[in-house]
């Protein structure tokens, strides 16, 4: 039996952080994780504490969503 498609709202928050611009990505219950910059780099922080570098703020927002839809329990 299939699935039925569900939909999830992202939200993006920008906060600062020690002098440095931090993306906070949510939805209504829980936290997805956040993207800092380093220096001309990208590092993706997830809630369990791992770390990834990324090139772009896209590549690593692309990490993020694409880690909470591997993850999450339906």
């Amino acid at each position: 039996m299939a699935r039925k498609e569900k939909n999830i709202e992202i939200f993006e928050e920008e906060k600062m952080v020690n002098g440095n611009v931090v993306l906070e990505l949510k939805t209504e219950q829980d936290k997805i994780g956040a993207v800092e910059q380093d220096g001309n780099r990208f590092v993706v922080l997830l809630p369990n504490g791992e770390t990834f570098k990324a090139s772009s703020q896209k590549e690593a927002v692309n990490i993020l969503i694409r880690d909470y839809h591997l993850h999450r329990v339906n």
